[in-house]
C-alpha cells in the first residue's frame, strides 16, 4: 500500500471517528486543513488537555493508569475538585497534568516532512520532530514545549492544599492557552506548504 492508499484509508477512519464524537471538536478544522494538502495527512491528534491521573506503582502505567478528570476545555475549580472524589485507595501516584496540543502528520517524502517540520519550529513549536521514517511515509510530530506533570498525592491521599491545586489549575490553563496560541500560529502558516 502506497502513500495515497494509506491516506484514503486513514481519512475514512477519521470520518468514522468524527461521527462517533471521538475527535476533539476544536481540532477538526485543523485536521481538515492539513488533510487537504496533497503531501500530508493526519494520523492522530489532540487539542491539548488538563487532567488528574492515577498512575499505578506496580503495574504497567500505559495500561492501568486512570483519569480522575480530563478536560479539553479550560477546566474549572469545581470540575477539578469533583474529580478528586474519584481517588482510589490503591498503590499509585496522583499526578496533575497538562498536555499541549499534539499532531502526528504523515508526509509523502523526506522533503515534505522537512518543510512541515521547519514550518512548525519557525512558528514556535520547538518540540516538533520527525518520529519515524518508512518507505511509504514519514511521521512528523507537531508539539510545543509546554507541559505540566505535578505529583499531588500518593496511595489515595492528596498532599497539597486547595490553594495550591487552584494555583496549579490556573497555571496549567494559562500554559494550555499559550500553547494553543502558538499552535494556531503554525496552523495559519500552513498555506505556505501549498
Amino acid at each position: 500500500m502506497g502513500f495515497e492508499d494509506d491516506k484514503k484509508r486513514t481519512l475514512i477512519n477519521l470520518e468514522l471517528a468524527i461521527r462517533e464524537n471521538l475527535v476533539d471538536k476544536d481540532i477538526i478544522p485543523i485536521l481538515e486543513k492539513i488533510n487537504s494538502l496533497e503531501n500530508y495527512y493526519t494520523t492522530s491528534s489532540c487539542i491539548g488537555r488538563v487532567g488528574i491521573m492515577e498512575i499505578p506503582k506496580d503495574k504497567n502505567p500505559k495500561i492501568y493508569s486512570k483519569w480522575l478528570g480530563k478536560w479539553h476545555h479550560y477546566a474549572t475549580y469545581e470540575e477539578m475538585f469533583n474529580s478528586l472524589k474519584n481517588i482510589s485507595n490503591e498503590k499509585n501516584y496522583i499526578i496533575f497534568v497538562m498536555n499541549s496540543p499534539i499532531l502526528h502528520i504523515a508526509s509523502k517524502d523526506i522533503d515534505s516532512a522537512k518543510k512541515m517540520l521547519e514550518l512548525a519550529i519557525h512558528s514556535g513549536l520547538k518540540s516538533s520532530s520527525i518520529k519515524s521514517i518508512s518507505k511509504k511515509r514519514i511521521i512528523v510530530e507537531i508539539l510545543t514545549t509546554y507541559k505540566v506533570d505535578a505529583p499531588i498525592g500518593e496511595d489515595g491521599k492528596i498532599f497539597v492544599d486547595n490553594n495550591y491545586l487552584k494555583f496549579l489549575l490556573d497555571y496549567s490553563n494559562s500554559k494550555l492557552k499559550r500553547a494553543r496560541e502558538i499552535f494556531m500560529r503554525w496552523v495559519n502558516n500552513l498555506d505556505k506548504l501549498k
